[in-house]
C-alpha cells in the first residue's frame, strides 16, 4: 500500500525512522525525498506544490505524523476530498489532546491512533485490502 506522510520539520528524525520501518513493512511512502536523486530534487521544489497534490492523489492513505505543522489541515482538506482514508498518529498520547484537535478529526475518514509503532502498523493492515476495514477504529 502506498501512503502520503504529513509532518512538521522538526519531526524529521521520527519520521524518517517511521518511513524505514513502514518501508520494512511494505508500505511505501510516495513523498519521501530520500528516495529521489537530486537533480530531480531542485526540480520538485520549484514545484513542491503539484508534487505534493500528486502524491496525495497516488497514495491509498495519509498519515498525519503529530505534532504536524499548519500545512497539513491544507494536506488533510485534499486528501478529505478525494476520499482518502487518514491516520492520525502521535507516538506519544500527550500529543493528541483535544486542543489541537480540528474539526476534521471527527469524520467517519479520520482514525486516531497514538502510541507505539506497532498498533499503528495493526491499524495500516486493517486499511488495506486484505484487512478488515473500519471506518472509524480509535486505537488508545
Amino acid at each position: 500500500m502506498k501512503y502520503y506522510i504529513a509532518s512538521d520539520e522538526k519531526n524529521l528524525k521520527q519520521v524518517r525512522s517511521l518511513i524505514k520501518k513502514l518501508t520494512s513493512k511494505g508500505f511505501t511512502c510516495v513523498n519521501d525525498l530520500n528516495l529521489i536523486a537530486n537533480d530531480e530534487k531542485n526540480q520538485i521544489t520549484d514545484g513542491i506544490g503539484e508534487y505534493e497534490k500528486k502524491g496525495i492523489e497516488e497514495a491509498d492513505f495519509m498519515l498525519i505524523f503529530l505534532t504536524a505543522g499548519k500545512g497539513n489541515l491544507y494536506e488533510l482538506g485534499y486528501a478529505l476530498s478525494l476520499n482518502k482514508k487518514i491516520i492520525v498518529y502521535s507516538p506519544e498520547k500527550d500529543n493528541y489532546h483535544i486542543n489541537k484537535k480540528s474539526i476534521f478529526h471527527n469524520l467517519p475518514e479520520v482514525t486516531i491512533c497514538s502510541g507505539t509503532f506497532y498498533k499503528l502498523v495493526k491499524l495500516i493492515h486493517t486499511l488495506s485490502p486484505e484487512g478488515s476495514e473500519k471506518d472509524s477504529l480509535h486505537l488508545n
